[in-house]
């Protein structure tokens, strides 16, 4: 089985081609396993790309984001007008308290003025009260005192006469 190249020449050159053959074959088998183990890698990382964009949203929860983030923002300016005008309201409340704080004091000044004032003119009627008391008697001080008030019977007419 041994064929040496001086023997059947024909035979060698059988017998070197077959080997060139054999290892070409060889070389096309582990090539074609590393072809296998890549093309097995690649529908690997199809199935896991294809997965990932499974999840993926698609156009339409893109236009559904975009209408939200729009009104995300329109809510934000709203919120932004609203807490201004909150401001300028706490503003105005402070404004309106130091009104009415200085208003009841005027009041206060006013009513204690009033008060003071009455209380004069009592302490000077009863001053004049207490003179006219001793210049005349009792009796003429209840007849004047009646005289000053009107007086009325059943049909609401006056009993005295004022000269008019």
């Amino acid at each position: 089985a041994c064929v040496r190249a001086g023997s059947d020449p024909a035979a060698y050159e059988m017998v070197q081609k077959i080997q060139v053959l054999q290892k070409r074959l060889i070389a096309k088998s582990a090539e074609a396993a590393a072809k296998a183990d890549e093309l097995q890698h690649k529908d690997k990382l199809y199935i896991e790309l294809k997965t990932i964009l499974a999840r993926q949203p698609g156009p339409e929860i893109a236009e559904k984001l975009a209408l939200y983030k729009h009104s995300l923002k329109e809510k934000e300016q709203q919120t932004e007008q609203m807490s201004q005008e909150l401001a300028m309201y706490h503003a105005q409340v402070a404004d309106y308290k130091v009104e009415i704080d200085r208003v009841l004091r005027e009041l206060h000044d006013v009513q204690r003025k009033y008060f003071e004032q009455k209380k004069k003119e009592h302490a000077h009627q009863e001053r004049a009260r207490a003179e006219r008391s001793k210049r005349m008697p009792i009796e003429a001080t209840i007849a004047e005192a009646r005289a000053s008030i009107p007086r009325f019977t059943g049909g609401g007419f006056s009993l005295s006469r004022r000269a008019s």
